[in-house]
């Protein structure tokens, strides 16, 4: 039996070698190309999904600060009778409910026809946050609630007394009707409502502080 020797042996072209390092950086550079342009894509999907509009109607699935900024009430109760005794105005509170539950309940103003509420966690103006690291959970007073197609809110007025509360009246709003910043409504006087005009304030959740507050002009 005849041995092949290292002579014998096929060797292979002369550019197979100078084509190696050309062939490992063609893998390198295309591998790189690979996992940067997934990321980015990623990363443009992820910007895209953040994009929170800051005016017009309410996108679906967002989620939005919703609070009474103004109540009006009518001069008299829903029996068309004074308020409370000594001729003081009533004591208002509202509440905000969502799916059937209760998700936000204002402080109560005192002896007020018209109650208004700033929204904030602290009696501050909103230009007062401007330029300020404030987290927003942190300053706003407001019920959380996501909008989708069919949603309803429900505003709930009460008369705080001692005794017993006095109802004032109730409100559904259908959320496709609420616009970013402010929505006034206007009610006529009923046996169940004494309600005059509601203000709603809408922000969208998980803008910064500072737009929120330019909004709020």
């Amino acid at each position: 039996m005849t041995d092949i020797s290292d002579f014998d042996a096929p060797k292979p072209p002369a550019w197979f070698g100078a084509a190696i390092p050309l062939l490992i950086v063609l893998l390198a550079a295309g591998f790189y190309w690979f996992i940067t342009t997934d990321k980015n894509d990623s990363g443009n999907e992820d910007t895209l999904n953040k994009e929170i509009r800051l005016s017009g109607k309410l996108s679906p699935g967002q989620t939005y600060y919703i609070f009474a900024s103004e109540i009006e009430v009518y001069p008299t109760n829903l029996e068309n009778e004074a308020w409370d005794q000594g001729k003081k105005g009533p004591d208002i509170r509202y509440s905000i409910l969502w799916n059937g539950n209760a998700v936000f309940e204002s402080i109560t103003k005192d002896d007020s026809l018209i109650a208004d509420w700033s929204g904030l966690s602290i009696e501050l103006n909103w230009k007062d946050l401007l330029g300020k690291s404030v987290s927003s959970d942190d300053a706003i007073k407001a019920g959380r609630i996501r909008f989708e197609e069919g949603e309803k809110i429900e505003i709930a007025v009460e008369d705080v007394d001692v005794a017993a509360d006095d109802d004032v009246g109730r409100y559904e709003i259908e959320m496709e009707k609420l616009s970013i910043g402010k929505n006034e409504f206007k009610l006529k006087k009923t046996a169940a409502n004494a309600i005059r005009k509601i203000t709603l304030r809408v922000l969208p959740v998980g803008s910064n502080i500072e737009d929120l507050a330019n909004i709020m002009k």
